[in-house]
């Protein structure tokens, strides 16, 4: 069994390896021949399913087959170019107790931790109660096919996985100075997405006879509307009202209190979108944000047609299609066209009282009996939403304590962790098996 010196120079072959998503199919090669050197037990002892190279899917055969585990995680990263690295990306550095490197993060400690336990577990000479299955996607941060893969075998061999963990939530430190506990976000809720192109149309022509209301001028003035009227408004939801009263636990007693009276207000759901409007309006409301356009080719043309892109990210309250009739008439108003180019809605909530998530939050509680749980919805998007198209209960949280200056270098610049929160990583995941009956 590794030390903790031992899990930060395993952690780092994993992290060395460059697994670019979309990159060439020897970086992964690379990385699987380095997962198989480390976890010498999974891969003798997991049956690992051939389903082609966007996924790695293994089985550990449990005592019983009726009601499975899946673990989740993926093994491609975002690309490193750019921004202010003080550390090589790829370098697996380690300075002050915190490992640098791309996917240290997002997530390779996901990953890590759930084929360490299960390591440790086989070592031990301990066989599951049910089967465990881990699955691990070399095409996540691409919205690739691995996780469908995985699912697709699943539902061809008639098997529904009872529970599913992956990437989600985290163990967050203190933020503010009336929370006296870390907070373990577990995400019990996925947000929908959509991307809504708005097109303006016009006659164009040379920019040295510009016309009034050209195609980029009414974009202009739609995305001025949007930004300044709230389209959707702020509800609460019972995944939001699980998600303010669990943070209470995390309060002092005073604010404790008051999350537990107010946290289903819906005057706290127009007033926190006010007080925090990133983080209020992403709990409580649909969110929409400009993040692409296009007009002319070149500078002195007036374009004959101009786009914008919209991304949204659907509260459980709202259904794609009832947003998408708001947006058109916003559309109309300023002569444009509206095109939906991807969309799926917002994904059932877990069931808080079933057997899966009640074992999850006993394990957690037992490997970290300080720390409050608080249900979480998960503002992006994650492959645990393909997943639960066929279980029961997906869970999104890997309860790995980071920082909010952690959780900021997120594809972004020096992604870090600490190396001591690694440990206690991995016994989570081998207290939920032990504990999963």
């Amino acid at each position: 069994m590794k030390n903790s010196n031992g899990y930060a120079e395993s952690f780092a072959r994993l992290i060395k390896c460059p697994t670019v998503t979309e990159s060439g199919h020897e970086y992964f090669d690379a990385f699987h021949k380095v997962l198989d050197e480390e976890f010498p037990l999974v891969k003798d002892n997991c049956e690992r399913i051939e389903l082609g190279r966007d996924v790695l899917l293994y089985k550990w055969s449990g005592k019983h087959s009726d009601r499975p585990i899946v673990l989740m995680a993926h093994q491609d990263v975002v690309p490193a170019v750019g921004g202010d690295w003080h550390f090589p990306p790829f370098g697996a550095e380690i300075k002050d107790g915190k490992m640098y490197g791309r996917g240290t993060m997002d997530c390779k400690n996901t990953l890590f931790c759930t084929m360490q336990a299960v390591e440790e577990l086989i070592e031990s000479g301990f066989t599951p109660e049910q089967d465990v299955y881990l699955s691990f996607s070399d095409c996540e941060e691409t919205s690739g096919p691995g996780a469908e893969m995985a699912r697709d075998w699943f539902k061809t061999h008639g098997i529904t996985p009872d529970v599913v963990v992956d990437e989600g939530g985290a163990i967050i430190t203190p933020i503010f100075a009336k929370m006296k506990k870390d907070a373990a976000m577990v995400g019990i809720l996925e947000k929908g997405y959509a991307d809504v192109k708005f097109i303006a149309k016009g006659k164009g022509g040379h920019s040295s006879q510009p016309p009034k209301n050209t195609p980029v001028a009414r974009l202009g003035a739609l995305v001025n509307y949007c930004e300044k009227h709230d389209v959707f408004k702020a509800k609460t939801s019972p995944a939001s009202k699980a998600m303010i009263k669990g943070l209470g636990d995390a309060l002092t007693p005073g604010l404790r209190t008051l999350a537990r009276m107010f946290g289903g207000s819906a005057l706290l759901a127009k007033l926190l979108p006010k007080i925090a409007p990133a983080l209020g309006g992403a709990m409580f409301k649909t969110t929409m944000v400009f993040t692409m356009c296009e007009g002319a080719a070149a500078p002195n043309i007036i374009p004959q047609e101009a786009w914008v892109n919209l991304n949204l990210r659907f509260s459980p309250n709202d259904s794609p299609e009832k947003c998408f009739k708001k947006l058109e008439k916003i559309a109309k108003k300023f002569d444009c066209e509206m095109k939906v180019e991807k969309c799926r809605a917002a994904s059932p909530m877990v069931n808080v009282d079933g057997n899966g998530y009640a074992t999850f939050v006993s394990a957690l509680k037992k490997t970290y009996p300080d720390v409050a749980v608080v249900p979480y919805i998960v503002f992006g998007g994650t492959d645990c939403r393909i997943m639960q198209e066929i279980s029961t209960s997906a869970i999104r949280c890997t309860p790995f304590r980071m920082s909010m200056k952690q959780l900021g270098t997120m594809h972004a610049s020096d992604e870090n962790i600490d190396i001591e929160n690694i440990e206690p990583c991995v016994n989570f995941f081998k207290n939920f098996i032990e504990s999963y009956k």
